[in-house]
Formats: structure tokens, C-alpha cells, sequence
């Protein structure tokens, strides 16, 4: 009888310090929550500028209700249109608490955690059509184990999708996954899935459609505090449909990305790869192209963007597409927000952009780079100042004869010999227009230029030239 009444005992003791122990994880799952919602404010305010069309983005917790061994929640993520339309996503959240959530152990996580999430995207306006063609169903459900010292896995499983809008629009969507392991107290992830089909048609008859698509990511915070992110997305087939106009297929596309961030200084790259691009059908080549960038300042960079962000919503009579329009105070400002930009003497390149067919290349690339400009300019002419605040300034081209050709012949209505006749004709009035403006070098079947602006003075083509004479070869050989 007493040891009866002491494994009683034992069983209330540790019914009681797991309840404990489970309202305390609760606890600790609520503040990351909170954290980690406020920091993806932040993020959404630094990736989102006046270009999007979104204003006013905001992720929060729309109820927290805490249990002992349970929690229910809802997050919302909105945003303001420019036509004013609120645009809202919502998830209900089933969170179980640790340190052994039965969630987590009915999908394999043994190790004691925080949590177990199931969160499930809901009904609202914005997600209605998707709702409804799953009969109710939740279009995206995200299973997140928390485990402690911030590490975590989370599973996104899209629903497929094929509905109508009111509009006339329309999305058919395969569904697929996305996962997501979490490490060094949530400041570092790996992320992979794919999803084999999405295709969308606007209310004009536009449609996109992409296949196979997969994606990779690696974002690592090291413990000097410097992060990198390393990202690869890959899309077999791109298809491009215009009504009245030649279909564009764009095969084996990849898009890369790798970037360095310290403290608030950005520096990478983003590069992109299509093997092949079909036009109507006709074959046009292969496009590698690359765009980098060195000591971008961030922080500044965002209050740049908020400011202009700001400025746009407070000028409401502006046609839309246009800048606003800004008086001199606001002009001010935003120059002060560009000199603070330009401290850090950031530098861009604009490529190499190379399209490669059977017979031939073009090539481009344009690198740039600013200067800290001097406050005494911050009333200055515009000219003035882009004088000022543009270091150095470096542009190299050329295009080969046979691949001009090639490409007029595949894009031409005509038959092959005419078009290629055509072309030839075509490329040496040109080649000899820009040679005899001095503007090009035509040599070897290959148009090339050479151009650098620098210290106030502009070499073309290993020549020595002043402003005025580049304007008026400028305008000799294009007009």
C-alpha cells in the first residue's frame, strides 16, 4: 500500500513539473514568436520599396491565447495596394509545448524542444478563390519543431491550386514543399524544395507559366557577425504568351545569388543563366548576365527608400507611374539621404551580359563607381552633382558580325539567304556610321567600344576626348 501511495505521489509530482515545464516552454515559444515577428517587420520594411506598389506591410500577432500544454494563435501578414486595397493573410496556429510536444514526436523530432507548430493558412478575401477550389481545405500548412538553443525544422506544404478570379485572371499551381532547418539561435537557415508547375493568366490574356522549379538557400550568421547568403533558384521551362505576339520559351534558367553582409555594408553578386531562348519558335541563343555590388549601405539604403516610400503616399495627385512631385524641402531631404548612401564610395556592375548563338556573341558590361560627394553640393544642379558623386564610370562593348547576322535570319519574316544579305547590309551601315563617328573600332568582324569617364576627362577608345567633342560624336554617329 505505501509504495502504491508512492508512485502515486511520484505520478503527481511529475504530472505536476511537466505541466510546469510545459507552461514554461509555452512561455519561451511566445517571446521567440514575438522576436521573431518584430525582426520580420524590420526585414519586410528593408525589402519593400515604393516599386513593389505595397504600402504600410506589417506581420503581427493578431491573438496569443496560452495554455499549460497548448496555445492557439493567429498571425496576420497585410499590406496597402496603391489603389488602396487592403491585401491580408492570416494563419491559425496550433502550438504544443515542449520539452516533448506528442506533434513533434508523431513526426519524428525525439529530442525535448520549445514547440510544435501546425500553422494553416485561413480564408480571407485574398485567399478565398484558392480556399474554395480545396473545398475549405487550407491552401498552406507549416509544421515547425523549435527546438532549444535555437535550432528548428520547418516543413511549408502548398496545396495545389486552379481557380478563376472575377477579373478573368487565373492560377493552376502543382503545390510542392519547402524546408527549412534553423540553427545558431534562428540566426542561420538551409532551405530547399520545388514545386513542378505554376501558371498564371492576367485579366489581358497574358500567361506565365513556369515548370520544375526548385530552390535552394544557405544563410549563415558567423560569430564575427558577418552573414552570408549563398541561393540558387532553377526553372526548367519559362513560357512568355502574349496575345497577338510570338511566344518566348525560356529553357534551363537559373538564377544565383551570393551576398556578404557586415555590420551595415553589403557586397555580391546575383547571376542569372538561360541556356535557351526560343522566339516564335526560332532558336536565339544562350544569355549569361551578372550584376554586383560593393559597399552598399543598408541601413542608409532603406531610409532612402522609406523616405521616397513616404513622399509618394503624400503626394496622391501624381498620374500613376510617375515620380512625385517635390518641393524643395523634399528634395533636400532626399538628397541628404543620398549623400549619406554614397559615404561608403559603393560601387555597381552592370554585367558582363553575353548572349552566345551557333555563330557568334555580343557582350556588354558597364561598372561604375561613386564618390562621398562634398555637403556644399547639396544644392547643386543635378548635373552637377551626378559629375560629382560618379567616380568612375567604364563601359566596354562589342558585337561579332556572324552573330548579328544569325540573329536578324532567325528573327526575320524573309527566307535565309535575303535576310542574311539583309543583316550584312544592315550591320556594316551601322559599323561604319559609329567607326567614322569614332564612337566604335570595327576590326576583325567585331564591332567594339571602349568608353571611361574619369577625373573629368573621357577616354574612347584609348583617345583622349573633351565633353563636347563626345557629344557631338555621339550625336554624329547615332542620329
Amino acid at each position: 500500500m505505501k509504495l502504491f501511495k508512492f508512485l502515486l505521489a511520484f505520478l503527481v509530482v511529475v504530472v505536476a513539473l511537466y505541466g510546469a515545464s510545459s507552461w514554461y516552454t509555452g512561455r519561451e515559444a511566445q517571446s521567440l514568436i514575438e522576436h521573431e515577428l518584430a525582426q520580420a517587420n524590420e526585414q519586410v520594411l528593408k525589402a519593400v520599396g515604393p516599386e513593389a506598389g505595397v504600402q504600410e506591410v506589417q506581420i503581427r500577432i493578431r491573438s496569443y491565447d496560452r495554455g499549460i500544454f497548448t496555445s492557439q494563435a493567429e498571425y496576420e501578414m497585410q499590406w496597402r495596394e496603391e489603389d488602396g486595397r487592403v491585401v491580408s493573410y492570416v494563419f491559425t496556429d496550433n502550438l504544443q509545448h515542449g520539452p516533448f510536444p506528442l506533434a513533434a514526436l508523431q513526426q519524428g523530432h525525439w529530442a525535448p524542444g520549445l514547440a510544435f507548430s501546425e500553422a494553416r493558412l485561413q480564408k480571407t478575401e485574398s485567399t478565398e478563390s484558392w480556399v474554395n477550389s480545396l473545398a475549405g481545405a487550407s491552401p498552406v500548412v507549416v509544421r515547425t519543431f523549435v527546438g532549444f538553443g535555437g535550432t528548428g525544422v520547418s516543413n511549408w506544404i502548398f496545396r495545389e491550386a486552379n481557380f478563376s478570379e472575377a477579373d478573368g485572371s487565373k492560377v493552376v499551381f502543382s503545390g510542392g514543399q519547402v524546408d527549412i532547418r534553423f540553427s545558431d539561435h534562428f540566426q542561420s537557415h538551409v532551405a530547399s524544395g520545388g514545386f513542378d508547375k505554376l501558371e498564371m493568366t492576367d485579366v489581358y490574356g497574358s500567361v506565365i507559366a513556369l515548370d520544375a522549379i526548385s530552390l535552394e538557400s544557405e544563410n549563415v550568421l558567423s560569430q564575427s557577425g558577418e552573414r552570408t547568403l549563398d541561393s540558387v533558384v532553377k526553372v526548367e521551362r519559362i513560357g512568355l504568351i502574349e496575345p497577338e505576339m510570338q511566344d518566348i520559351v525560356l529553357s534551363g534558367t537559373q538564377v544565383a545569388l551570393q551576398a556578404t553582409q557586415a555590420d551595415e555594408l553589403l557586397t555580391g553578386q546575383i547571376s542569372y543563366g538561360v541556356d535557351t531562348v526560343e522566339f516564335g519558335g526560332a532558336p536565339l541563343g544562350s544569355i549569361v548576365a551578372q550584376v554586383s555590388a560593393d559597399q552598399l549601405n543598408m541601413t542608409a539604403l532603406t531610409k532612402l527608400v522609406q523616405e521616397y516610400d513616404a513622399m509618394q503616399l503624400e503626394d496622391a495627385g501624381t498620374e500613376e507611374g510617375l515620380p512625385p512631385q517635390l518641393d524643395d524641402d523634399q528634395a533636400r531631404r532626399l538628397r541628404a539621404g543620398l549623400f549619406e548612401f554614397l559615404g561608403n564610395q559603393p560601387a555597381l556592375t552592370l554585367g558582363p551580359v553575353v548572349w552566345t548563338n551557333s555563330q557568334g556573341q555580343a557582350r556588354i558590361q558597364l561598372d561604375a563607381d561613386f564618390v562621398e560627394p562634398d555637403q556644399a553640393l547639396l544644392d547643386a544642379p543635378a548635373d552637377q552633382l551626378l559629375l560629382a558623386v560618379l567616380g568612375r564610370l567604364h563601359l566596354d562593348a562589342e558585337i561579332e558580325k556572324p552573330f548579328f547576322e544569325e540573329l536578324f535570319i532567325q528573327l526575320s519574316d524573309e527566307e535565309r539567304q535575303r535576310a542574311s544579305a539583309m543583316a550584312r547590309m544592315v550591320f556594316d551601315l551601322y559599323a561604319g556610321r559609329l567607326s567614322r563617328a569614332g564612337l566604335a573600332v570595327y576590326e576583325n568582324n567585331t564591332l567594339k567600344m571602349n568608353a571611361s569617364y574619369e577625373e573629368d576627362t573621357i577616354r574612347l577608345n584609348g583617345e583622349m576626348v573633351g565633353l563636347t567633342e563626345f557629344l557631338q560624336r555621339l550625336f554624329q554617329g547615332v542620329l
